[in-house]
């Protein structure tokens, strides 16, 4: 069975005769909508094929994360299922995942139909996504923190079987726990095939060898949490993204339906992630401009990530400098302690001479900007190596700069 958490609101069961989903659920506010534990938004596609087979659902009903529910999405390609297995004579199990700082199964159920016709068979399709919808929504977290990593491994494993399975995470995906824990500086803005070959050298990759893969709510987050940028929450998809297909899924979809409202009340705390604030220009003030989507390099190169979305970022600097005659920048480029001290101070250099080119030509004085690069000799350095000689994504991602000095 399905175990019911405590909930808070428990959603009931309505009469059928609505257009898709014929089981009501409650969401986290004023917003409940038709569907077991509707998250709003519209409906769209998923870009996987979601197969008959069993599903895993990993929910946080957790701090710093809205209440759970599933966006519309979801609930048709779950709906698809369960009507798809019917005609196969298949029965699906369905296990629901408590994601908090110690994923443990909420417990799971086998749906089957000995239904004659088709009325019946959808009548006890829309009862078993009631109590299922009841169950998802009442979902709380048990145990302080949140471990999205753990989480989405105990939801691999129980999507396995002989047939290929789906595995459904609904979290903000700020993860709280090592080997993934964004409260470590840098970590959220770290290249994912750096974060990948990490958890991958330890081990610590989620086993979801043949599955789908359906990522959904990722960024949006609620007090007290701080809100991502958009660039922020582009490296958040794309590292989960890399990190659900290092651990052997079929195929990721990510739902960009947001999730919103507020985040349940009474369950254990969960740290806030610190969230660094765009980069600004400041007269007299030091700014870092952080290896991010925003204006940060592909790896290892000093080309932008987002030459657009750098441009956007680098605008005001280029203002700065043209509003007053007597005004200056410094660019001095920074880097991670990996390869020999003359690469790094090559390509940091290389990476403060490709800042000062876009702000030429967002129309800034050349005359009036000078770069250096230090490598990873600088005052901020963070150890950036562990004690096995390997680069810590988090501290590496945050020594890589271009730390503008601005004067005048």
């Amino acid at each position: 069975m399905i175990h019911r958490a405590r909930p808070s609101v428990l959603c009931s069961v309505l009469a059928a005769g609505l257009v898709t989903v014929l089981v009501a659920g409650c969401s986290s506010g004023s917003d409940a909508g038709g569907g077991f534990g509707s998250t709003g938004g519209g409906a769209g596609a998923l870009s996987c094929p979601v197969p008959v087979g069993p599903m895993a659902f990993a929910v946080s009903g957790r701090a710093n994360s809205p209440e759970p529910g599933l966006p519309q999405s979801v609930q048709d390609a779950t709906i698809s299922v369960l009507s798809r297995a019917v005609d196969e004579d298949y029965q699906p199990r369905i296990t629901l995942i408590d994601l908090d700082g110690r994923p443990t199964s909420a417990g799971s159920e086998t749906y089957s139909s000995d239904a004659g016709n088709a009325i019946a068979a959808e009548d006890d399709r829309n009862q078993f996504l009631g109590g299922f919808g009841e169950a998802l929504t009442g979902m709380r977290a048990q145990a302080p923190e949140a471990d999205v990593l753990s989480a989405l491994d105990l939801a691999g494993r129980s999507a396995g079987g002989n047939r290929p399975g789906t595995v459904v995470l609904v979290d903000s995906g700020l993860s709280t726990v090592a080997p993934l824990d964004f409260r470590q500086r840098g970590l959220l803005d770290a290249p994912p095939a750096e974060t990948v070959e990490a958890l991958r050298a330890s081990n610590a990759l989620p086993g979801l060898q043949g599955v789908t893969v359906v990522l959904a709510g990722l960024g949006d987050v609620a007090e007290p949490q701080t809100a991502l940028s958009p660039a922020q929450r582009s490296s958040l998809v794309a590292l989960w993204t890399a990190v659900a297909e290092a651990g052997g899924a079929s195929c990721v979809a990510v739902v960009d339906e947001p999730r919103g409202g507020e985040a349940p009340s009474d369950v254990p705390p969960v740290s806030v992630v610190d969230v660094p604030p765009p980069p600004r220009i400041t007269p007299g003030q030091t700014t870092a401009l952080p290896d991010d989507n925003s204006v940060g390099f592909q790896p290892d190169t000093a080309e932008f990530r987002d030459r657009n979305a750098a441009r956007g970022v680098l605008t005001p600097f280029a203002q700065f400098l043209t509003e007053s005659p007597g005004r200056r920048l410094a660019l001095t480029g920074t880097s991670a302690r990996a390869g020999t001290p003359a690469g790094q101070v090559d390509l940091s250099t290389r990476r403060a001479e490709a800042v000062k080119a876009l702000l030429v030509e967002l129309g800034a004085p050349a005359d009036r900007i000078s770069t250096r690069g230090v490598g990873s000799q600088f005052p901020g350095y963070v150890n950036d190596v562990g004690p096995d000689g390997r680069q810590l994504p988090g501290p590496a991602s945050a020594n890589r700069t271009v730390i503008v000095e601005p004067t005048g």
